[in-house]
């Protein structure tokens, strides 16, 4: 069984068809998004419905799709975000909520593996693992001796030995049975490691790989978009430079 997984679209429509023709030569059996399909740019809607017509498509529930349904939930973002937040709940047709609704906060698979938005550790208090203590509750937690990860928006590989590094584009992990891992898939839609092309994996898990990929795609169109749905300038600003 192969999966392409992916992370963090928050609403640019231009990285998640990218990433869509992209991937579509690793012939994957089912698709997994790791959450957060709305938030900062400006196609929320078709983002969502985008998804909803993959074959073999299931996600989990993100915080920008939770601060969406949940006023609540924006208490702690940034005043960028909650308007990146507004902008989408504006724009979400009620299909679109009804299928963010009705997410769950993790899911497993199969195949010795689950996936969430933020860590496996308390899902729902949206908790960034960057640093080893952070990734070791997640082990802790995890019930699978494989977890795919996004929020941070920065691909990584954690292993429960201590080892932590980042994710390049074209890289490959060969995973080992006896030892938990944790990767970071990346954003499809804005990325901050630096890298401003979109980010996806694909696990193997007959194989036992993960690849990462990374894509170009039309950042202009998504700039122009943000601009003209006068969302913060800062959200166009950002996409070029990857961070």
């Amino acid at each position: 069984m192969k999966y392409l997984i992916i992370s963090d679209i928050h609403s640019n429509l231009e990285a998640f068809e990218a990433v869509i023709e992209d991937s579509a030569s690793h012939k994957c059996d089912a698709i997994l998004c790791l959450g957060d399909f709305v938030g900062y740019a400006a196609n929320p809607n078709e983002c969502v419905h985008r998804f909803l017509g993959l074959p073999n498509a299931t996600a989990v529930l993100g915080n920008h799709d939770a601060a969406v349904l949940k006023p609540s939930e924006r208490e702690l973002f940034n005043p960028v975000a909650k308007a990146g937040v507004a902008y989408s709940e504006e724009q979400l047709d009620e299909e679109g909520a009804k299928f963010l609704r009705q997410l769950p906060f993790t899911r497993h698979p199969g195949d010795g593996f689950m996936v969430v938005h933020a860590s496996p550790s308390r899902p729902e208090s949206w908790i960034y693992v960057i640093e080893p203590l952070e990734a070791a509750d997640a082990f802790h937690a995890m019930d699978e001796p494989l977890a795919f990860i996004g929020h941070t928006h920065f691909p990584a590989v954690y292993t429960a030995t201590g080892t932590v590094r980042p994710f390049a584009g074209g890289e490959m992990v060969r995973l080992d049975s006896e030892i938990k891992c944790l990767i970071n898939v990346g954003s499809v839609g804005q990325p901050r490691d630096g890298d401003a092309r979109a980010a996806y994996v694909v696990y193997d898990a007959d194989q036992g790989t993960v690849n990462i990929f990374r894509v170009e795609y039309d950042i202009n169109t998504t700039v122009q978009k943000i601009l003209d749905a006068g969302l913060p300038p800062m959200l166009a600003d950002r996409l070029s430079r990857g961070y």
